[in-house]
């Protein structure tokens, strides 16, 4: 009995710093988006109510209304991670009909109002006994939403990291990589469940491995940054919407090719992928062409996002640069800037991608040099 309580105390330590993470995310962390902070604060708050409630249980502490009372909102949990992602990954655009993920959590506390609390009010000994249909759905109903809401997440990101290429030249502190390894946490969570339900070796560790997935969550959220420009990543959206319209429209072949013609003349001749900071819409404000139709050309007539057009001319930049004079004063940080990249991370990633060579070994490839 004692070793199993040694294990279970990490159900109470997960509940402690789950309520200490909500907080922090309450607090909002980033102060970017106040509304995503506040829907991962109720995910973490509801995933604390779940352990604490699992260690009360454990150790045999506490009223069983208390439990139920923590039990309540366990339904609003992954709806509540949705909604986070969802805020994150498109913080403007509407978010109609939100409502209706919550409608199941609602008829959990309308059941529980009125077959459930009566009883528990009363204190009796024991909850009644439910319909085996009943039992059915609340055993088996928050698995179903968890894997569910789960892949809804991942695509919801997946979505945001594709989009974010059509609209911007770098992408290191607006891909959300943070939130990539909070669901992989969460993964893990929901994997640790199940297994613990399957087999007997798993549950007894179950405590420990929970809390290492609670510290993998707490991890990932406290190392996300600044996550994107607001006024670049609207336009992101708002092209998204309109080049539906644009395609619609349809521009001839002949208006692709000269409004090919004038971005890559523009672009290349006045060098303004140079500017580290661009964006879609301010290449579209010095070129003079819309950003809808800057994005339909991009893609239709040059063949490529606005990601890969801008960091393609960026590595020839680079390449320049690495066999001119200029190499032998300038370090890699030097280099990446000239070129236009904000980052030597990003200069070093983009470079070996479109190269399949370091910046080190192009010099080495390009001039013998050891």
């Amino acid at each position: 009995m004692a070793d199993i309580n040694a294990v279970a105390i990490f159900y109470a330590f997960s509940g402690g710093a789950l309520w200490l993470l909500g907080s922090l995310s309450l607090l909002g962390i980033n102060r970017v988006n106040a509304s995503a902070d506040r829907w991962l604060s109720l995910f973490y708050f509801i995933l604390a109510c779940t352990f604490t409630r699992v260690s009360l249980e454990e150790f045999n502490v506490g009223s069983e209304l208390l439990r139920h009372l923590l039990e309540l909102p366990t339904w609003a949990m992954l709806p509540c991670l949705y909604m986070a992602v969802r805020h994150y990954a498109s913080p403007s655009l509407p978010k109609k009909g939100w409502p209706l993920h919550f409608v199941p959590v609602l008829l959990f506390l309308l059941f529980s109002l009125v077959y459930l609390m009566p009883v528990l009010l009363n204190k009796r000994d024991h909850l009644p006994v439910l319909p085996s249909w009943v039992a059915f759905i609340v055993r088996y109903f928050f698995f179903v939403q968890m894997v569910y809401y789960w892949g809804a997440c991942f695509v919801l990101l997946r979505r945001h990291q594709r989009n974010i290429k059509q609209v911007a030249s770098f992408t290191d502190k607006i891909d959300l990589e943070w939130l990539r390894y909070l669901l992989i946490s969460m993964l893990f969570l929901i994997l640790i469940r199940m297994l613990s339900m399957a087999n007997m070796q798993v549950t007894h560790y179950a405590p420990f491995l929970y809390f290492l997935g609670i510290i993998l969550l707490a991890y990932s959220t406290l190392r996300q940054k600044s996550i994107y420009a607001i006024e670049a990543y609207r336009v992101a959206e708002k092209d998204g919407m309109a080049s539906k319209k644009v395609r619609n429209e349809r521009l001839t072949l002949e208006q692709v090719e000269e409004l090919k013609n004038i971005v890559m003349r523009r672009t290349t001749d006045e060098k303004l992928y140079l500017d580290p900071g661009l964006t879609l819409s301010v290449l579209s404000e010095r070129i003079g062409i819309g950003t809808h139709e800057l994005s339909y050309v991009l893609n239709n007539g040059v063949g490529k996002n606005f990601y890969q057009f801008i960091n393609e001319l960026r590595t020839e930049e680079a390449k320049s640069l690495l066999l001119s004079e200029d190499a032998r004063r300038l370090d890699m940080l030097g280099i990446a800037v000239r070129a236009g990249f904000n980052s030597k991370t990003t200069f070093y990633t983009t470079f070996k991608k479109i190269t399949n060579l370091t910046p080190k070994e192009y010099i080495q490839a390009n001039t013998g040099a050891d």
